[in-house]
């Protein structure tokens, strides 16, 4: 079966809180950086759940995970998907896979882990009201992806490959990642990559640059991303050092828009304007906008404008994803 997008990413589902300014002491509290991704053990998640279930009451909860939301957000602009990942067979893990089989997206057959411990991963999202998002992961069982969890025949029937930057964090999935770029480069699939933190950029970035090196036709990556991975002090001199590396690159710019290089032209694509309510998810929607364009015949340029307009779409919405008929509208709206 021929595939537009195969994908690795960490399996994670998302509880997601509404949370007031004040909240923020809680975060200093503990530890956790505002507005970035920190890991956490099990327990402290917990705490920390129980925590804002008194103070912002129940959450929402959603299949989750970065490269997850993208392959969501492409499935559902008409692309053809599969996804690559780890749960344990208990209520979330069973909860997730059937969340991709219900958007007709495939996924390796030993994606459901029935030996092991470990719980499926799980993120605390908190949304604060300038529509900032703070997350507190537990990755548990999808930090032990690994080789033999890889199909390798999706990858070589795939137009692309996407790898999230949070698969940098474990030791298994990294040599998973690794071997599937190389399958990919043999098969002539095209490599996506995205950063997709700024501690994580900053913390793995011999971790990222072993894949990129391997091959990276596209990278994925936000403002603060590119600083740190780059260790540059301006947004210029990052893009610059980015283009060595890569043979595209795009780096949003929150409503900004985002900077786009193809390998020839580095263009600034416009942001469209937005009711922001939640930053959760919008450059997770982005790359799968991308990433479905540039599969239907769109120049990278052309592909990045209407990333921008979907990110737009989602940030006025809570949550990192939105209803599957809002893919359809979006896209009718656009072209």
């Amino acid at each position: 079966m021929e595939l537009d997008i195969c994908s690795l990413g960490n399996a994670i589902v998302d509880v997601q809180f509404s949370i007031e300014d004040n909240f923020r002491e809680h975060l200093d509290d503990k530890s956790i950086a505002f507005g970035s991704m920190t890991l956490i053990e099990k327990q402290d998640q917990e705490d920390l759940i129980s925590l804002l279930k008194e103070n912002s009451g129940e959450p929402l909860r959603a299949c989750g995970g970065s490269a997850t939301n993208s392959i969501f957000a492409a499935a559902n602009f008409g692309s053809i998907c599969h996804f690559t990942c780890k749960v344990q067979d208990d209520e979330l893990g069973n909860f997730y896979l059937k969340n991709l089989r219900s958007n007709d997206i495939s996924h390796n057959d030993n994606a459901l882990d029935k030996q092991t411990k470990l719980p499926t991963g799980q993120a605390v999202i908190m949304v604060s009201p300038d529509a900032e998002r703070t997350m507190c992961t537990c990755l548990g069982v999808s930090n032990r992806l690994s080789i033999s969890d890889l199909d390798i025949l999706a990858i070589t029937n795939s137009k692309y490959l996407f790898i999230e930057g949070y698969l940098a964090t474990s030791p298994s999935a990294l040599l998973a990642c690794q071997e599937a770029i190389r399958c990919a480069k043999k098969s002539g699939t095209k490599v996506a990559i995205s950063l997709s933190d700024p501690n994580i950029a900053k913390s793995f970035q011999k971790e990222l640059l072993k894949l990129i090196n391997i091959k990276c036709d596209l990278l994925f990556c936000n403002e603060s991303e590119s600083l740190a991975f780059s260790n540059k002090q301006n947004l210029s001199e990052a893009c610059n050092y980015l283009q060595t590396i890569s043979d595209s690159v795009l780096i949003t710019l929150h409503e900004k828009g985002c900077l786009s290089w193809d390998g020839r032209t580095k263009n600034l694509i416009e942001g469209f304007k937005a009711k922001a309510i939640d930053s959760n998810g919008a450059g997770d929607m982005f790359a799968g906008a991308v990433l479905h364009s540039i599969n239907y015949k769109q120049n990278l340029h052309e592909a990045a404008k209407f990333g921008c307009y979907a990110a737009s779409k989602k940030v006025e919405n809570f949550g990192p994803r939105l209803p599957k008929n809002d893919y359809k509208k979006i896209k009718e709206n656009y072209f």
